[in-house]
């Protein structure tokens, strides 16, 4: 395995490969790392790219140091959304980045600090394998915001179970590490300061694994879960447009924004 460090900054992310892991820093962005259009596009063409690159065995996720994993959304960005035609590209770029991270066939590990929100939160679902720091926190809020939560409520219940899912979307509270380690929402829990030396770890032993084993075996462990997301994207764009039209979720995302 090529023991060489690649070091390429790539717009809002870094991508750091040693010893054929790959390493994407989500940098270049408030320390709470909201997803607008254009850093969903710029961070799914990074997983196809390290997917198509044979150097790379395993990708780590990771929010940067300092930073919360992912808040969701920009508020900034979809507050403005009227409940057009910009809703259905928003999903677009929502549903291809789940899908390219689940298309990955090598082993991905989340290395999560801070907050993992919605959007977050379900990037972190689609990774192999999940680190989370003892204080980090996962939380699905949508309808608190005033919006479908149709990708969490399906990838929830994958990932956790229907009651897990029921009371996460219903309630909107706060999961701290050791419910979402129980839940199976985290597979580890560790200090922070260990968070991303454990997933580099993690994803360092993954990549020792035969690939071809690897490979062949992980389209067959998503195949459902991304069929499942491509069946409820159009579904979402009806549900996102219904909610945007109302003119609530602007208003209460221009309430948040105003206080941060």
């Amino acid at each position: 395995m090529n023991n060489a460090v690649d070091i390429q900054p790539r717009d809002t992310f870094t991508v750091v490969t040693k010893d054929g892991v790959a390493q994407v820093s989500f940098e270049g962005s408030h320390q709470s790392n909201a997803m607008s259009n254009g850093r969903m596009r710029a961070l799914t063409g990074i997983l196809r790219e390290l997917e198509a690159d044979d150097a790379v065995a395993a990708v780590v996720l990771h929010g940067g140091e300092g930073n919360s994993f992912a808040v969701g959304g920009d508020f900034h960005e979809v507050s403005h959304f009227s409940g057009g035609d910009e809703v259905d590209e928003w999903i677009d770029n929502i549903t291809e980045l789940y899908v390219a991270s689940l298309e990955v066939t090598k082993p991905t590990v989340a290395a999560v600090e801070g907050y993992a929100i919605g959007i977050g939160l379900q990037l972190l679902l689609t990774c192999d394998y999940r680190v989370g720091a003892d204080s980090s926190i996962l939380r699905m809020p949508e309808f608190k915001v005033g919006i479908a939560c149709n990708f969490g409520a399906f990838m929830l219940e994958r990932s956790a179970g229907r009651s897990v899912m029921q009371n996460m979307l219903l309630s909107c509270d706060e999961w701290p590490a050791e419910p979402s380690l129980r839940d199976g929402l985290l597979h580890r829990v560790v200090p922070a300061a260990e968070v991303l030396p454990t997933a580099l770890a993690r994803a360092a032993a993954f990549a020792d694994y035969n690939p071809a084993a690897v490979r062949n075996t992980k389209p067959q462990m998503n195949r459902d879960y991304i069929q499942g997301l491509h069946v409820l994207r159009d579904n979402a764009k009806r549900s996102h447009r219904a909610g945007f039209a109302s003119g609530r979720p602007q208003r209460e995302m221009r309430r948040i924004v105003g206080k941060a």
